[in-house]
């Protein structure tokens, strides 16, 4: 399954969703939580700490990821 449709599936919602968890984007990238916090303090996206984990700004995702498949 490619990023994109993973994307798709976790926008699958029937509300606007404006964050990612960790786990999600483990999922969707297929790497480990580790690369995720390193991606997280490199600023390749923005992050906000609530309470004991991280929530990604989905938009901040979104644009990185497109950077990063125009490279390609």
């Amino acid at each position: 399954m490619s990023i994109k449709e993973r994307v798709k599936k976790i926008n699958g919602n029937p509300f606007v969703k404006k964050s990612y968890t960790v786990e999600e984007i483990v999922s969707l990238l297929g790497i480990t939580r580790q690369s995720v916090y390193k991606l997280i303090d490199k600023g390749c996206f923005s992050a906000v700490k609530v309470e004991k984990g991280y929530r990604i700004r989905k938009d901040s995702f979104d644009r990185w990821l497109d950077e990063k498949e125009s490279e390609e």
